[in-house]
């Protein structure tokens, strides 16, 4: 009887202790993971291109970003996977506000106003700079 009841006491100090343990490392990783940001960015599109320092844009899972984009020359403005676009005048700006949600690497384009009727040849245009999203 004595064994048994020592093998139970054991048996539920080690499940108190593995509760405890998972407890703890849960914890120490939410404490870890650094709480999302607001991140304001002002794109200035020149001639079709951002300037070198804004062709990398990297966030976080969970970020809120807040873009300024305005261009020289008429044209859409699209972010892949995010379904994200705005059609742009010369000299327009405009605001567009949304949460990184999926991570990985995501293409900003710039398709050009046509400077006549005819359709674009392709999906892709020009790849003004890449979006990477990276897990909290």
């Amino acid at each position: 009887m004595f064994f048994w009841l020592s093998r139970t006491a054991l048996t539920g100090l080690l499940g108190l202790w593995l509760l405890a343990a998972t407890t703890f490392a849960l914890a120490q990783a939410s404490l870890a993971a650094p709480a999302p940001t607001e991140v304001a960015l002002t794109l200035t599109i020149t001639d079709g291109m951002l300037p070198k320092e804004l062709r990398l844009i990297k966030v976080r899972k969970g970020d809120q970003l807040r873009w300024r984009v305005n261009s020289n020359t008429a044209g859409e403005f699209h972010l892949h996977a995010y379904r994200l676009n705005a059609a742009l005048q010369a000299g327009q700006t405009t605001e567009m506000t949304f949460t990184a949600f999926a991570t990985g690497q995501f293409r900003l384009e710039w398709h050009s106003a046509p400077a006549t009727s005819a359709p674009a040849a392709g999906h892709h245009a020009s790849l003004l700079a890449i979006l990477e999203v990276q897990p909290r």
